[in-house]
């Protein structure tokens, strides 16, 4: 089967000498109803000898992460369906989650951290058993404090597979065709195998893991530690002091993801210092934008992930978090209203 994007309206079949030869079937589809797709004509091919054994992937959450998700399935040419509970966000697409999650292989998470248990109550009651679901929010649920990989196990129907994804992955550098990195990480090694098939890009470099606890806190750390990166950048603190922070960022991820069973060398890897260095300095950073916003004593209205996250790490440290002074510093500036500039100062004197 063959799918065109077309400025054509509606979804539409067309017969021609190439699809009589080879019994491939052309369907022509409307270009708004592609949202992943930039506006010029893109053509997905898929092999139709290979058609049922190929994967069918659901992908939730339609927005820059799920997007850029769909234009990589779409570029190894798998089928891919994606749906918001806002279906403004996807236009053209009509089927509820009881018709596109039965028949899916993989489900692609790609919804906030706070929006995550929402999404697993809403698709596990149809959920396939051998269906791969791929959690890609670096946060912590709001109502546990628990991260995506102490989550999934406990939402999730007993012995589904599932993965969490980490790495430097902004969503618009991917769609504009950028490279990026990605670390996958699970229990189950068929699952690492065939999500390493799935997602194969020259423009994405992937590696695989078993430590779902590194991924997963170093998706959160980094996170919050880019908000101190952030404000650090809004006042102007010289390159020295930014890279005396940057490696007290790295010392803290580490010692606080060991202490809540970590592998170190995840976080000083790709899933942790590469991510930090991405998240703390692309203007595409929401979590940078929020420490800008605080170092102007200012209120952030898109908070971001790290400051989403913070109390939640604040609460699992308890007493703990006064062992490590840039993140209690972050706390200061972040949940108690401090100052930046003297809390920064103070911070580099101690």
């Amino acid at each position: 089967m063959v799918v065109v994007s077309s400025p054509q309206h509606g979804i539409h079949r067309q017969k021609s000498a190439l699809a009589e030869e080879s019994g491939v079937d052309i369907f022509y589809l409307p270009i708004s109803a592609v949202p992943c797709f930039p506006s010029s004509p893109e053509i997905l091919i898929y092999n139709k000898d290979m058609e049922n054994d190929s994967a069918n992937v659901a992908v939730i959450g339609a927005g820059n992460l799920g997007n850029a998700v769909g234009k990589l399935l779409a570029a190894n040419g798998i089928a891919a369906t994606l749906w918001d509970v806002n279906p403004a966000k996807v236009p053209g697409t009509k089927r509820g989650l009881d018709e596109i999650i039965p028949v899916a292989t993989h489900v692609f998470l790609c919804v906030p951290s706070s929006a995550i248990q929402g999404a697993l109550q809403a698709i596990v009651p149809f959920l396939p058993p051998d269906a791969v679901i791929v959690a890609c929010p670096k946060g912590m649920d709001a109502g546990s404090a628990k991260t995506m990989g102490e989550l999934m196990p406990e939402l999730l129907p007993q012995g589904q597979p599932f993965a969490v994804v980490g790495g430097p992955m902004l969503a618009e550098e991917i769609s504009a065709g950028k490279n990026a990195a990605c670390v996958i990480a699970s229990s189950d090694e068929q699952v690492l195998s065939t999500l390493k098939a799935l997602l194969a890009s020259p423009n994405l470099r992937m590696e695989t893991t078993h430590d779902v606890v590194g991924v997963s806190l170093a998706g959160i750390l980094k996170n919050i530690y880019a908000v101190a990166i952030g404000a650090a950048d809004e006042l102007a603190l010289g390159d020295n002091e930014k890279g005396w922070l940057v490696a007290q960022a790295l010392a803290e991820m580490t010692s606080v993801a060991q202490a809540l069973g970590a592998d170190a060398r995840t976080i000083q890897g790709t899933a942790g210092l590469a991510d930090l260095v991405a998240t703390a300095y692309s203007p595409f950073s929401q979590n940078r934008t929020a420490g800008a916003l605080l170092a102007k004593n200012t209120v952030p209205t898109l908070r971001g992930e790290g400051l989403v996250s913070l109390p939640f790490l604040v609460r699992r440290l308890g007493a703990g978090t006064q062992q490590y002074p840039l993140l209690n510093t972050v706390k200061e500036i972040g949940l108690d209203g401090e100052p930046a500039a003297p809390a920064f100062q103070k911070l580099f004197q101690a």
